[in-house]
């Protein structure tokens, strides 16, 4: 796993040493080790990491000392880093991490940094293994873009990305970057790996730390959790009003706090829109960025903000005013900000939910002329979008040529079924459905999304053919069977309204 996030490699490159300079970094190496190592750290401060990496390599063959040569070594990572040659930045923090009986938060996060940035993901899991177990509350200081990526690079290995949830959860992992809520992410992932290896027993401590009334949703219909219906059923209360009120809360309290934070502020309104106040929520956005300076402006977790925006737009009927804001974000450079690829994605999807023919051919042609950018995941969406849009044409032999791409990958099952949707494949449809409802990973989303307050029919909002292609795959027998075996429709008492 490389990351390509800029902001965040330049916490790498530009990382202070955490040592004082006792004296200029202009003056003769002092006989003493600590003052000359203050004076070195004073140099990489101080953008002089050639200078300073010369010197420590000086340094190094007539030290015998292991703490010594561990000292010398963190700071030649630093050094290095800044030079931008991280794989030997790596190998250094990883000499000094080895030599030292006690490493420093600062120099764990080092060791975090260089290996993530080198690519290896099961490296940087471990990395935050050990902070988590010196530093527990330093966790929340990683930048959670890389600590999301790592957990998405990992979906391959099972056991690791449970291993790595486990130890975030279990440090109450809250992202000091993040909005409210990321940290119920993972423990949802925790509380399914603990279903999935029999061991709904643990499950408790890690369920009263759910804060998202969306998680205890999702939690609610699914039959492994059934042991903990009625505690969750009681935290969402009469139509979830319960639980949304006090995420509400919790949300508002937040941004109050960070009235300046588009983080603070996106989870405030996803908070709102979690509790079907979504004239609320908008009005929450009503002021984000709304020059095409200030989009250009935004980061690469900022660029979500406007996403939720233009969904709530177009929940509010107000599809094209939706799309136009998607368009203005999407039109800034995707070179700077290759996570754009997401929300250009979006933005050809709600198009195509909406059934705004040309909106999503230049949508879907924007998103494949910067599919480069795109994982395999996100490429079969684009499929997807542009096989529906060719439906959308009524040119079904078109249609089903650029649907193959999406039909034939694995990575993404979901794109998969929404595509054999649009095509009309419903015997397709019901097999891809049946087989997600079975997977232990993916099962827990899919019957969420079966539910009825969220596959009713609502006139004049985007998705409709789409709600009204899994009405009709749930009343499937089939279907019906599969979903009743892992699942449950919620218990109207406790049901949101929508």
């Amino acid at each position: 796993m490389i990351p390509t996030i800029g902001a965040t490699l330049a916490l790498l490159l530009m990382a202070p040493t955490g040592l004082p300079p006792a004296v200029s970094p202009t003056l003769a190496p002092a006989a003493d080790f600590d003052t000359t190592i203050s004076q070195i750290a004073g140099q990489i401060d101080a953008n002089d990491a050639a200078g300073a990496l010369a010197r420590l390599d000086a340094l190094l063959p007539g030290l015998d000392l292991p703490a010594q040569r561990g000292t010398v070594e963190g700071l030649r990572s630093f050094a290095l880093a800044r030079l931008g040659r991280l794989p030997e930045a790596r190998k250094a923090v990883e000499v000094a991490v080895a030599a030292t009986p006690t490493p420093s938060q600062l120099l764990l996060r080092q060791l975090f940094l260089t290996r993530v940035f080198d690519g290896d993901a099961n490296a940087g899991a471990e990395a935050i293994t050990l902070i988590a177990a010196s530093y527990p509350k330093g966790v929340r200081e990683l930048p959670s873009e890389l600590i999301f990526q790592l957990i998405s690079t990992l979906k391959s290995d099972d056991q690791r990305r449970f291993d790595l949830a486990y130890t975030l959860a279990a440090v109450d992992w809250e992202p000091a970057d993040g909005k409210i809520g990321d940290g119920d992410g993972v423990r949802l992932l925790v509380l399914a790996g603990l279903a999935k290896r029999d061991r709904i027993d643990e499950a408790a401590p890690f369920l009263d730390k759910v804060q998202d009334p969306a998680v205890l949703l999702r939690l609610g219909v699914d039959r492994r959790f059934a042991a903990l219906w009625p505690a969750i059923e009681a935290r969402l209360g009469p139509g979830a009003r319960t639980a949304s009120a006090a995420y509400v809360e919790a949300a508002k309290a937040r941004f109050d706090a960070a009235p300046t934070s588009l983080m603070a502020r996106h989870g405030y309104a996803q908070a709102l829109n979690i509790a079907a106040r979504e004239p609320e929520a908008l009005a929450v956005l009503a002021d984000v960025a709304p020059t095409p300076a200030e989009l250009a402006r935004l980061s690469s977790r900022e660029i979500w903000i406007v996403n939720l925006q233009a969904d709530l737009m177009a929940d509010a009927g107000k599809i094209d005013a939706g799309l136009a804001r998607l368009t203005a974000l999407n039109s800034s450079s995707s070179e700077a900000r290759p996570q754009l690829i997401g929300t250009m994605i979006n933005q050809a999807l709600l198009a195509v939910a909406a059934g705004k023919v040309e909106a999503a051919l230049s949508a879907v042609g924007v998103a494949e002329s910067n599919a480069k950018f795109a994982s395999d995941y996100g490429k079969a969406f684009i499929a997807s979008a542009r096989a529906c849009t060719l439906v959308l044409q009524g040119k079904a032999g078109e249609a089903a040529t650029a649907a193959a791409p999406a039909l034939a990958q694995t990575d993404n099952p979901g794109a998969r079924l929404d595509t054999e949707i649009c095509l009309g494949r419903m015997d397709a449809a019901a097999k891809s459905l049946i087989g997600l409802l079975a997977d232990p990973e993916e099962g827990i989303d899919t019957m969420f999304s079966l539910q009825p307050f969220l596959i009713a029919d609502r006139p004049g909002v985007p998705g409709n053919a789409h709600r009204a292609g899994l009405r009709a795959l749930k009343a499937r027998a089939d279907v019906k069977a599969a979903f009743l075996k892992a699942a449950r429709d919620l218990p109207a008492a406790v049901s949101p309204p929508r």
